[in-house]
């Protein structure tokens, strides 16, 4: 079947003028021949349109099929201390570069032990329920994990960590599932 189409759409080039005829083209299918509303009464081919003659200009074309997005997971550490709530500067590149964000670790990680590796002693309070974030090549899995710090280290905080008030945390420069998290706690 694709050998016949090519063939068929190979029999209908011009001889010359070849840019003027492929742009032509491009410019019915942008204006005319649109999936979402083809204008089918303006159009010269309408004749020679088997989507037209078949009556199925709203099916046809098929769109292409969606890849399956690949799946990241993570654990997201929604540390509060008070009405506090512990804030992360993302690395500059990456996924949400330069933004705050909650402490993560992977997956199947103890809450409780990587609040721990971060300097923080803490109960974990509950599970709240996971959701998933798409992004164009990817979906994330996020696993949002609320924990009671017992105690804050004494003295300054580690550099590109901060403790917000909830309130003022989501207003602060950070990734849409995350300001989620952070106002489902307000």
């Amino acid at each position: 079947m694709e050998q016949r189409l090519w063939a068929l759409a190979e029999a209908l080039l011009p001889e010359t003028d070849i840019e003027t005829y492929t742009q032509g083209l491009m410019d019915l299918g942008a204006t005319l021949c649109q999936r979402a509303k083809p204008a089918c009464g303006r159009c010269p081919y309408t004749d020679d349109c088997l989507a037209h003659r078949q009556g199925r200009v709203a099916e046809l074309p098929t769109p292409r099929p969606r890849k399956a997005l690949p799946e990241k997971a993570t654990t997201m550490l929604v540390l509060l201390h008070g009405g506090d709530i512990l804030l992360e500067k993302r690395p500059s590149n990456g996924i949400w570069g330069g933004l705050w964000s909650l402490p993560q670790c992977p997956p199947q990680s103890d809450p409780v032990g990587a609040a721990r590796a971060l300097g923080y002693v803490a109960d974990l309070l509950e599970e709240l329920p996971e959701f998933d974030h798409c992004f164009s090549h990817f979906r994330l899995l996020i696993a949002p994990r609320r924990l009671a710090v017992v105690r804050r280290p004494d003295g300054a905080e580690e550099p590109g960590r901060v403790w917000l008030p909830l309130a003022d945390a989501a207003q602060a420069a950070v990734p849409t599932p995350v300001r989620k998290i952070i106002e489902s706690l307000i």
